[in-house]
């Protein structure tokens, strides 16, 4: 009697232990693959190979979204977390770096002042990629991974300005030729003012004028709001054009690397 209680009780343990041990590894609901048939556990090997494939294919759309500058939703940024913290950590970097340079544009005085701070910015990445293209002591994997990075905040940088030069701020700023034809208005009345307090004639203020214009001062409206016009137009094609480069500067080193990558034994998260 007591051994049949004993081995009964034995029994139950291992029951018990087996119940534990699916519990823990999530297999509740699976027969153990001993007891599979060949036919289920070539079934259970397909829905395995499926269930990876969908979920590497869900964090390549993350890289790839990030590449191409659009900002993650929270389940997203928790997905990328959970996958590579490197690569998240990274992402809330530039989130915060692009969220100081939108505050920066607001507080440029010109145009000019707003371009050059995008300039400085897309030349500072691109200077930052063929860093790592060329540093000897990083994985190829590993550059193409902060390559695409960069890229991504680059993007995302650009965007920031375009939408910004749509903007009411962007609007009021004047060109720093504009300003600069503002404070010359400015100083020639200041000019006449005194002039005329201290009872100088008319004839001595057409000189002072004059002598303005012997130093390049422009007298007709009309031709100067043209100039200037022109100047603008000028200097905005040509930052655009030197952007445009910086892009195609660094899309083809992405590429390379990603070359280097595929034709190389090195695994990356971005394949």
């Amino acid at each position: 009697m007591i051994t049949g209680t004993l081995y009964e009780a034995g029994k139950m343990m291992v029951m018990q232990n087996k119940w534990e041990q699916k519990k823990s590894t999530g297999n509740i609901n699976k027969k153990e693959k001993k007891e599979l048939t060949p036919q289920e556990m070539e079934l259970q090997r397909y829905k395995e190979q499926l269930e990876e494939t969908k979920k590497g294919n869900e964090y390549s759309a993350l890289y790839s979204k990030i590449q191409s500058g659009q900002k993650l939703s929270p389940a997203e940024e928790d997905k990328l977390k959970a996958q590579d913290m490197k690569a998240y950590l990274d992402y809330k970097a530039d989130q915060a770096e692009q969220e100081a340079f939108e505050e920066k544009l607001k507080h440029c005085k010109t145009k000019d002042e707003a371009q050059r701070l995008k300039t400085t910015k897309m030349q500072s990445n691109l200077s930052k990629i063929k860093n790592v293209e060329n540093d000897p002591y990083i994985s190829d994997a590993e550059k193409l991974r902060i390559a695409r990075q960069i890229q991504g905040d680059t993007t995302a940088s650009a965007k920031i300005f375009d939408k910004f030069t749509q903007s009411e701020e962007y609007d009021k700023m004047p060109t720093e030729a504009e300003l600069q034809q503002i404070r010359k208005i400015e100083k020639d009345a200041e000019n006449a003012t005194i002039l005329s307090e201290a009872g100088d004639t008319t004839d001595e203020l057409e000189v002072n004028v004059n002598e303005d214009e012997s130093d390049n001062a422009i007298t007709d409206p009309d031709n100067d709001a043209e100039d200037l016009i022109l100047d603008a137009k000028s200097k905005e094609k040509e930052a655009l054009d030197g952007d445009d480069t910086v892009m195609e500067e660094m899309q083809a080193i992405v590429s390379k690397l990603n070359k280097t990558k595929e034709t190389g034994a090195t695994i990356d998260v971005f394949a």
